[in-house]
């Protein structure tokens, strides 16, 4: 092989060669039956790597790596790990389907010659990728052709490759030492084959069948051919007219009243003390149901306005994030379990590749994608309206689910690369400011950037002409999916009398859209914290809320909401627990009324 072609006068290969070329492509198999103990040569196997190095790759990155295995308890560790997940996958399938499922054999793990995981790059290069700006998944396809050099070159010496998918990602990071950002792409089966099928094992069984060609051309537009089954649950379009309930008075004036017969001096708890009361009057009545259980529910999403380079990261971070709080390792996680907070993750929109979740997550990933990410709005809606109001239905259904699972108190969060412009636009739609006054520099923007962000906020609010738009309108046109699922998570959650704690700015726009679609929602709500963000100010002056901390906190996820949950418990916990007057003994009081 050599490195470098001499220029031909023309492109077109020799009608053998060209011939080759087809029928290696035709007579490639995924092989799972190879002949034990079998080496491959190292020229042979020489060549076949190169082959996989010469893939084109997006924007000339070559960020793939191939890790050959030959250690035996390695592959022995696998083979485990793919027979745990071919059982978990079995489940899917109906009892005959799943007995012909596990028939087959689909893998060679430990029989053939080595095996190869082939692994992309996914850490900061320097620079930005060419060509990965609105879509970073690129760099992942760029690897799967590497794959597909290495088999069909393989096939061409006479070598067998068999792609085992059924092993789970966080196994392999584990025994290959993979550093955090570089992720298995394939993981192979390589050797010398019993045989090379004449078809696909799997459509030799009758397992699949082939579509015809023309099944899957199409002239300019997509045509669908035939049924799909839906892959999400996402709720009916149908939202329930807000019916939120009047905080109750009478709760608040007995809670008050409460309060003054307390083993303190009047006021000395401040703030915990307005908790304590604002929580009987959002529950309806004195004493308060106590809390046994609290719920943060987490949206994830994406946004197409990270195509006008907006944040510091890709739109791949957001994907990313998911996997890392359903492996248990974001900053959530460790909040959520110093504060005893149970968590709900929820993807309406994540338009990245999710590959990387572990087979076993700490917190599951619960599917509810209405579109994957939302439209650029600088130069179109976000969303329909339909779609806006899809998303809102997603949160309503989730926060009627938490709340029947018995949880007093309720906090949003959200994960989505690119919702810091989004929500200030929301912002300005709602309060009147001006970009000018609520861009800040989201996951870290230099000044330059920031800039930028403003005219992309400041364009997206000319074109759609906010202030002729109705809440729902404003909401499809500038908002995001995971906006609309917390709005509509906290007017029900405000339905049901049960308070929800904000997180930071995203959540805070998120309560504006509500406000603005069903006004008493806001006597519902509590703002955990300030945050750097200079939309946070303007947000909550249109609400009426005062944070309770600020802390500089702007990760987003719920961070501030969890914190936000524990103090809002702790107020409650010591009204509960705290004993009055009468109860403790102490004289000198009159007119002691006793509560038991």
């Amino acid at each position: 092989m050599t490195d470098i072609l001499e220029p031909q006068e023309t492109g077109l290969f020799p009608e053998g060669e060209r011939q080759a070329i087809y029928d290696v492509i035709r007579l490639r198999r995924d092989v799972r039956h190879f002949q034990p103990q079998q080496t491959i040569p190292d020229d042979v196997l020489q060549r076949i790597m190169g082959a996989a190095h010469m893939a084109p790759s997006v924007g000339f990155s070559q960020l793939w790596g191939f890790i050959l295995i030959r250690d035996r308890s390695i592959r022995e560790q696998i083979r485990t790990n793919f027979l745990r997940c071919r059982e978990a996958e079995s489940v899917r399938f109906p009892p005959k389907r799943r007995e012909e499922y596990l028939s087959h054999r689909l893998e060679g793990i430990l029989e053939s010659t080595l095996n190869v995981c082939v692994v992309v790059d996914l850490r900061p290069q320097g620079e930005a990728i060419l060509g990965t700006t609105v879509q970073p998944e690129a760099v992942r396809a760029s690897a799967c052709c590497a794959v597909q050099n290495l088999s069909l070159a393989a096939r061409a010496e006479g070598v067998g490759v068999g792609w085992v998918s059924i092993v789970e990602p966080a196994i392999l990071r584990t025994l290959l030492a993979l550093p955090p950002g570089v992720e298995p792409v394939a993981y192979l089966c390589v050797g010398t084959p019993i045989a090379f099928r004449s078809k696909p094992m799997l459509e030799e069984t009758g397992w699949r069948t082939r579509r015809p060609l023309a099944d899957v051309l199409y002239a300019d537009r997509w045509v669908e051919r035939r049924p799909v089954s839906p892959v999400t649950a996402a709720p009916p379009t149908h939202l329930r007219a807000p019916n939120i309930p009047p905080l109750d008075e009478e709760a608040r004036a007995e809670a008050l009243e409460y309060q003054t017969h307390l083993t303190k001096p009047k006021g000395s708890l401040g703030r915990l003390e307005e908790l304590a009361v604002w929580y009987a009057a959002v529950r309806g009545r004195f004493p308060p149901p106590p809390v046994t259980k609290a719920t943060l529910a987490v949206f994830a999403a994406d946004h197409g306005v990270v195509a006008e380079g907006v944040s510091a990261y890709g739109s791949q971070v957001t994907a990313a994030m998911v996997c890392n709080v359903m492996a248990g390792g974001a900053g959530i996680n460790a909040l959520a379990r110093a504060s005893n907070v149970d968590l709900e993750l929820v993807d309406v929109g994540v338009n990245g590749d999710l590959s990387g979740a572990p087979l076993h997550p700490v917190v599951p990933l619960r599917s509810y994608k209405v579109r994957g990410g939302t439209g650029n709005v600088r130069v179109e809606p976000a969303m329909t309206v339909d779609e806006a109001t899809r998303a809102l239905g997603v949160g309503e259904r989730i926060a009627r689910e938490v709340i029947g699972e018995r949880a007093g108190i309720v906090g949003v969060g959200e994960i989505g690369i690119g919702n810091t412009t989004v929500s200030a636009a929301l912002i300005c739609a709602f309060t009147g400011a001006t970009p000018d006054d609520v861009v800040g520099t989201g996951t870290g923007i230099d000044e330059r950037v920031r800039k930028r962000k403003i005219e992309v906020v400041r364009s997206a609010l000319a074109r759609h002409e906010s202030a002729n738009l109705a809440p729902i309108e404003l909401l499809a046109a500038l908002g995001g999916l995971e906006i609309a699922a917390m709005a509509g998570f906290m007017i029900e959650a405000a339905h049901h009398r049960v308070p929800v704690v904000l997180d930071g700015v995203i959540s805070n726009a998120a309560a504006l859209v509500a406000q603005a679609m069903a006004p008493p929602v806001r006597d519902y709500l509590l703002a955990s914290h300030g945050s750097p963000e200079p939309g946070v100010r303007f947000a909550l002056e249109k609400l009426g809320l005062r944070p309770l901390v600020e802390f500089g906190m702007r990760l987003g996820e719920g961070t501030g909401a969890t914190l936000g949950i524990q103090i809002l418990r702790t107020a409650i916990l010591a009204q509960e627990q705290m004993a009055t007057f009468a109860t403790a003994g102490v004289v000198g009081r009159a007119g002691i009324r006793h509560w038991g």
